[in-house]
């Protein structure tokens, strides 16, 4: 019996030394929330998605796009006067600083209220400071949330009360409030716990904001807390978008749809501990990448290049990968590469990825540009054309069904014009006999 118990031992440390290691990764949280995720603020890798592009309202998360805006279209110190209809256009019973009409608050004073008080009105001023209505202004939210890679979402108004067409996605808070927290200007307004606002021209007494956010309040403490905001209407029920930031890693976590006020605080934490706790950042440089760097380079029209190793120009850039992940287990694709005007550098961009159990898990992406020589580069003539031919074709065939459909409408619409024609002249001549007949039947009685 002891021999075997050492034959056994001996096999299982000799398996452990011969077998590839596996990351064995914690089970990931159970999270109440519907939508939810998990993202590395500085390259965008997703750590955690639970219906993260899944559409819904964002109710006063919205207020993270309006303060974004109004840091970059205008200066702190910037005095704006409010309207009636940014004061009177809100429901009553909804979060305001109660401002007067012909006010005048700065920018700062307007943003700071949008993160403490996550004031409507506030959201009002700025947007017809810049835009000169709401309107206006969402369009322009809606073009700067494209802008930071938010494709699916919506904005109508600046404040983020219920409208049908008034939408984002966890995914897509997560990215813009990626986008806002490049400028080291934001971060405060939603993140501090108390501001006083001053008299103004309409009011003599100071006005104090209190921060219900139990993150920065201190209800419940969130370690390395960067920014945090939250937001609640009946229809988007709560929402919570929050920055932390600990060992030089920032994560930007996203909940949406929680149905009772504390589930968005609990899910947060899990997600940020259990994503801190999991992840971590490498950096890759032009060494780790040599070896895997294509020796022919193909470019978006088909043509294509020999390229030396040493033209790959790298500079060190980070990734996100589970703990325990070393450099040597990345690896890359590289897409096709785009020409310069002058075509002596082209831009390739590559994503980053670390293999387990046969799956590809995405670790981020990089632009790398390439030292080439127009002179070597090889126009694939066959590819060319066959493309030219399939576009030319393809063409072809919808001009011909455009024309097929024209004609096709123009034939019903001349059988139905036909078929009218001759249901009136029926009806007329069913008309004209009713009437002789009537006309006949009179004659008979006269003559009677």
């Amino acid at each position: 019996m002891k021999k075997i118990s050492v034959l056994l031992s001996i096999f299982v440390a000799v398996s452990a030394f011969f077998l590839p290691e596996y990351r064995v990764q914690a089970a990931s949280p159970y999270i109440i929330s519907q939508s939810a995720v998990v993202i590395e603020a500085q390259t965008g890798t997703v750590l955690y998605d639970k219906n993260s592009d899944k559409k819904m309202y964002p109710a006063s998360i919205t207020k993270i796009m309006t303060a974004l805006l109004a840091l970059e279209n205008c200066s702190r110190d910037e005095v704006m006067t409010t309207s009636h209809n940014a004061v009177y256009s809100l429901p009553f019973n909804t979060s305001h600083i109660a401002l007067y009409v012909n006010e005048h608050i700065t920018v700062e004073q307007a943003l700071y209220a949008l993160g403490i008080e996550s004031a409507n009105d506030a959201a009002n001023v700025i947007a017809e400071h810049i835009s000169g209505s709401n309107e206006e202004f969402a369009k322009l939210m809606t073009e700067r949330a494209k802008e930071a890679g938010a494709q699916n979402t919506n904005f109508t108004n600046p404040h983020g009360l219920p409208d049908n067409s008034h939408y984002t996605t966890a995914h897509d808070m997560a990215l813009i409030t990626a986008e806002a927290l490049k400028r080291d200007d934001f971060a405060k307004y939603f993140s501090t716990n108390r501001f006083d606002m001053g008299p103004t021209n309409e009011r003599e007494e100071t006005r104090q904001f209190w921060n219900a956010n139990y993150f920065v309040n201190g209800y419940e403490p969130c370690e390395g807390l960067v920014m945090t905001k939250t937001g609640w209407t009946e229809e988007a029920r709560h929402t919570l978008v929050t920055a932390a930031e600990r060992d030089g890693i920032t994560l930007i976590a996203v909940v949406m749809y929680s149905e009772h006020q504390g589930e968005k605080y609990d899910d947060t934490l899990a997600l940020l501990d259990y994503c801190f706790e999991n992840y971590t950042t490498l950096t890759v440089t032009g060494d780790d990448m040599d070896g895997d760097f294509p020796s022919q380079l193909t470019f978006w029209d088909g043509t294509t290049a020999d390229i030396a190793s040493e033209r790959y120009m790298v500079e060190n850039f980070t990734v996100v990968a589970p703990e325990g992940t070393d450099a040597e287990d990345l690896k890359f694709d590289f897409g096709t590469g785009t020409l310069s005007s002058d075509g002596t550098l082209a831009t390739v961009t590559v994503d980053v990825y670390y293999e387990q159990n046969g799956e590809k898990h995405h670790c981020g992406q990089q632009d790398i540009s390439v030292i080439v020589n127009s002179d070597e580069i090889q126009a694939d003539r066959g590819k060319t054309v066959n493309l030219i031919k399939r576009v030319a074709l393809t063409v072809f065939n919808v001009l011909l069904w455009l024309l097929v459909i024209w004609f096709s409408f123009v034939a019903l619409r001349q059988l139905v014009i036909i078929e009218n024609r001759r249901r009136i002249k029926e009806r007329k001549r069913r008309q004209a006999m009713a009437k002789r007949r009537k006309s006949q039947s009179e004659t008979d009685v006269y003559r009677e």
